[in-house]
């Protein structure tokens, strides 16, 4: 609503380009010196300028920076900022306050303390009622309300893909308890193959062997067979001697 510039999604600053700034506005409260106390405000409002720099390619005008120091004082909620600033006025050096860089920036923060202090929903074109709803916390500007819905569609779909993923571990875990099953069912299939191999092996070898002893056996057999029918040759009587001469 302060038409603060703020760097766009394809920038790629990360976080609020405004942290140093605000960080360096809360360490005014830590300082004792007037002089000290002043820096921290320049400090600040160098750092506003530089993520002014950052946010936009063209160089920052008064406005921008004075709505980015409304933005930063609402953001850093610097303590004690009243007795601080009294603190300087009082104490500091007049021309230190009055005129130069830091006077400027000074002056500046004044202006941005003072328009916090008036701030109603005119300033910011809002009606009564919607800048109390603001202040009450019952609204939210529209681009919360749309980094909200981001947030939980994001959150939606990550319990969604985490869902996703128990389902696929369990259906991993199915899978494997299937497998392991199945590789002992072929494991005893196996098993039982091999062992009626081994039956069938040895019947094929007794069977072998046992036609081998037939075979010897019907070889034998057959010898004597031929030995039996072989003729025997008897002397001849009709066969005489040679007769012997005398010389």
């Amino acid at each position: 609503m302060l038409g603060v510039p703020f760097p766009d999604e394809n920038n790629p600053v990360m976080g609020d380009p405004f942290m140093p700034a605000i960080t360096a506005i809360i360490e005014m409260d830590a300082k004792r010196a007037p002089q000290d106390k002043l820096a921290c405000v320049s400090k600040c409002s160098q750092h506003i300028f530089e993520a002014l720099s950052t946010s936009n390619n063209e160089p920052a005008n008064a406005d921008d920076f004075l709505t980015s120091l409304v933005y930063v004082v609402l953001k850093a909620n610097p303590p004690r900022l009243h007795s601080n600033m009294q603190y300087m006025i009082r104490f500091g050096l007049p021309h230190s306050l009055m005129a130069g860089e830091s006077g400027y920036y000074f002056t500046n923060l004044s202006c941005a303390v003072a328009f916090i202090e008036k701030l109603d929903g005119s300033a910011l074109n809002l009606s009564p009622e919607e800048f109390e709803g603001y202040m009450r916390g019952q609204r939210a500007p529209a681009a919360l309300t749309k980094r909200h819905q981001v947030a939980n569609d994001t959150q939606k779909l990550l319990e969604e893909l985490q869902g996703r993923q128990q389902k696929l571990h369990q259906g991993v875990d199915a899978l494997t308890i299937e497998l392991q099953k199945w590789v002992q069912v072929v494991h005893s299939q196996l098993d039982e193959a091999t062992s009626q191999f081994d039956k069938v092996q040895k019947e094929i070898t007794a069977q072998v062997e046992a036609s081998q002893v037939m075979s010897s056996l019907a070889q034998d057999g057959s010898q004597e067979k031929v030995k039996e029918q072989q003729p025997v040759l008897l002397p001849n009587d009709n066969c005489q001697a040679p007769k012997q001469t005398a010389c």
